[in-house]
């Protein structure tokens, strides 16, 4: 049985929490990851093989796909209560606990590895520039570089960095942010250092020398894009920080889509500078000396990298510890709960912190992280394509509840988001791709299956409410063809609660193909409307009870009336949504010969047959659920049965689409009274087997015996029954039922088919 988990949205109230503003709290995180490693080591490099104008154009594909994003998390962010979690809040507030919690779980992952990539980006950085020194140093028979290798050197003092930065963010967001300031001054001096130098040293003739692409080494125009797309992510950062944030409806908007637009000018005027300040081939082969050569001041450049790699390292650490305290605060899974609670007045998540360092500090001793590395930024698109499909959903779902006070947002930018990120994720890797998909997958299926129940409204049911509509008006002006018949069926059900047995049989009949809906009418005469309600109620939710019990996935309703005739009279009248009406009914024999319940039983079936129904009636039998191979037997009656011959021949097909019945033998029976008629009906039983395309056997009997002698002795050991009744009326109906009330306890459980002729398989 599957696990229910109730999520209680309190995360994020502690007292003191909220205290960051836009600049400090979004824009100023945003713009320190946006603006990383890549600027420094790799927008160069990307010039040099694509010139300018396609690395511009490199730049504009991701700024779209980010910008778009961005256009989605400030719609999302001004139309919810922002709480702690940020992404993983918005998502899982729009789509449902098991979207968000499959995206909330990969980012987390993708921000505490981050943390690792970034800080050994740092470490090698440094020892990179610290290299010509060190060759220089001879011990121990080899130079210093050498024992940097030997004694793991660059793994040690990445742990130590780990560390610093762990005390750091464990002392609180506050002193992380006041840090970040410092750091965001530094990489701001070396970004105006370099444009500075660029604009001194620009040449026309260096530049019109970069224009056209020369690529070489394997690397080609998605390559490239490859190489420089990671430059455009980060703008969660600052949403990320969501449950710390004075306002968040003010600043995540805001924050975000300056911080944007403010990288994209840098990194539009650093590739225009870089491209006529540098020679091509410097570009190629050491670009990040060719940024520190055109700079005004090159150690600022020395700098700027390690600040755009601790400050990227502190973002994630910030952001990571966030996501998985919220999932905590949500229960998505118990092991989470434990993150779930924060320390001293503004709810640090000091123990999802203690994770995160865990999980770098493992990274950092882990070997070759470059494979891990692409798996992370898909972690990273996918998170981005799921906001743009939140807000892409909201918006279509014609939701009154849809109104974002940010108003910059069309349902088309969040469509091209979302499919810019799908584009973005296969050129850069399939293969990484279809992991990190999979990945997410394999943990929305867990959460999926976990039902997990929410006290917050998400936009799947407003968006499934409107394709709902929209559809049942496009059916209701369409003509119904026999090809396209599925059970829409009403299954009247009398005591669900002591025999579970047409339950049961309703659910492998419809077998999740079509509608079922079992009803339950109650005959209360005289008594007050509340007191019908409230049974109404309580019968309703047993009902609903047995369905789960049987696993059948089925409408439950009940009905509370004066007269049981007169109301299943209205009801079968009135129970419709628009062209979903039902065109079939499943009614039990009572199994005594009970005279009352009889005659109640042939008045229902005088009723049923009024409406032109196709008429099920169950005649229950034994059931082995241990049972492995089963047999359904199907008893045609030749030409004047086809009608009937074809809906047993459907639900027969239907029951073995059912778990239950998925390996049974299947036989198409019929009786004939003489030779000469056998190669008819073996023509005719050949034609109905090839219409319903399924394996069954048929087999012709030649008997003189009477039929329900012949019946009793070759269905009395098969499992299921399907015999047709031949009538054109309700009283033929009746006397065809009454035939065979001798056979009918002779065989195992039964359906008597009276078909109204719409489901005809030899069209």
């Amino acid at each position: 049985m599957n696990t229910k988990a109730n999520i209680k949205a309190t995360h994020g109230e502690a007292n003191g929490q909220n205290q960051f503003g836009m600049f400090g709290g979004v824009f100023t995180p945003c713009v320190l990851t946006i603006l990383g490693v890549i600027m420094f080591m790799r927008a160069g490099f990307v010039v040099g093989h694509t010139g300018i104008w396609l690395a511009l154009l490199i730049l504009g594909i991701s700024k779209l796909i980010t910008f778009t994003t961005g256009l989605s998390i400030s719609a999302i962010s001004t139309n919810i209560k922002m709480k702690g979690g940020g992404v993983y809040c918005m998502i899982s507030r729009v789509l449902g606990p098991d979207f968000g919690g499959s995206i909330g779980i990969t980012l987390f992952l993708a921000n505490a590895v981050g943390v690792a990539f970034y800080i050994i980006g740092f470490t090698e950085a440094l020892f990179s520039i610290l290299a010509p020194l060190m060759s220089k140093i001879h011990l121990m028979g080899m130079d210093g570089n050498g024992l940097v290798a030997k004694f793991k050197v660059v793994n040690i003092l990445s742990s130590l960095i780990v560390f610093g930065l762990f005390k750091l963010t464990a002392r609180g967001a506050d002193v992380a942010i006041k840090t970040q300031y410092f750091v965001f001054a530094i990489l701001m001096l070396s970004v105006v250092s370099f444009i500075i130098g660029g604009i001194m040293k620009f040449d026309m003739a260096t530049y019109r020398a970069a224009a056209s692409p020369r690529f070489s080494d394997g690397i080609g125009f998605w390559t490239a894009f490859a190489i420089f797309f990671p430059a455009a992510t980060g703008i969660t950062a600052g949403a990320n920080m969501s449950g710390d944030l004075k306002d968040p409806a003010k600043s995540i908007p805001w924050g975000t889509v300056l911080a944007i637009i403010f990288t994209a000018i840098i990194y539009g005027t650093q590739l225009v500078l870089i491209a006529g300040a540098s020679p091509r081939a410097d570009l190629k082969t050491a670009p990040f000396e060719a940024l520190q050569t055109m700079s005004l001041f090159g150690p600022l450049i020395i700098m700027g990298v390690f600040a755009a790699t601790l400050s990227s390292a502190l973002g994630s650490f910030l952001g990571a510890p966030r996501i998985l305290q919220a999932m905590g605060q949500d229960r998505l899974m118990k092991v989470l709960e434990y993150f779930a609670k924060g320390e001293g007045p503004a709810n640090e998540p000091k123990r999802a912190t203690v994770l995160t360092f865990l999980i770098a500090l493992g990274i950092i001793w882990a070997g070759d992280l470059n494979a891990v590395a692409e798996v992370i930024s898909m972690f990273f698109l996918i998170a981005y394509g799921m906001i743009n499909l939140s807000a892409f959903v909201e918006s279509k779902s014609g939701n009154p509840s849809f109104r974002p006070t940010f108003k910059y947002f069309h349902w088309v930018t969040a469509l091209i988001g979302a499919l810019g990120c799908a584009v973005a994720m296969m050129k850069i890797n399939e293969t990484y791709a279809l992991i990190a998909l999979g990945i997410t997958g394999a943990i929305y299926f867990y959460l999926k299956k976990r039902e997990i129940q929410t006290n917050y409204g998400d936009a799947k049911r407003g968006f499934i409410f409107q394709r709902t509509k929209d559809n049942l008006i496009a059916l209701e002006g369409s003509e119904m063809h026999p090809k396209n018949w599925r059970p829409i069926m009403v299954a009247l059900c009398d005591d669900a609660e002591g025999d579970h047995s047409i339950v049961r049989t309703a659910g492998w009949l419809e077998s999740s193909r079509g509608l079922l809906t079992v009803a339950n009418l109650i005959e209360r005469p005289g008594e007050s409307t509340d007191k019908k309600i409230r049974l109404r109620r309580t019968r309703e939710e047993e009902l609903r009870r047995v369905l789960q019990d049987e696993g059948v996935k089925a409408f439950a309703q009940t009905v509370i009336v004066d007269n049981y005739f007169a109301g299943l009279t209205v009801f079968l009248q009135s129970y419709s949504l628009g062209a979903l009406k039902p065109n079939t009914v499943l009614l039990e024999m009572p199994r005594t010969d009970d005279e009352l319940k009889l005659r109640d039983f042939y008045e229902k079936v005088e009723i049923l047959g009024a409406f032109n129904f196709n008429l099920t009636i169950l005649k229950p039998g034994n059931f082995s659920p241990d049972k492995k191979r089963r047999r359904i037997d199907l008893w045609w009656g030749g030409d004047e049965g086809s009608r009937n011959g074809s809906l047993m021949a459907i639900f027969a097909y239907l029951m073995t689409q059912h778990n239950t019945w998925s390996r049974s033998q299947i036989r198409f029976m019929r009786i004939i009274s003489n030779a000469s008629e056998k190669h008819t009906a073996e023509t005719q039983m050949q034609e109905l087997r090839k219409s319903i395309r399924i394996p069954a056997e048929v087999k012709i009997i030649n008997s003189d015996e009477p039929f329900d002698v012949v019946i009793a002795r070759e269905s009395s050991s098969s499992d299921f029954v399907f015999m047709g009744m031949r009538a054109s009326d309700s009283q033929e109906a009746r006397n065809s039922i009454e035939r065979q009330r001798d056979l009918l306890p002779k065989l195992p459980t039964t359906i008597m088919v009276w078909s109204n002729g719409d489901a005809n398989i030899m069209e």
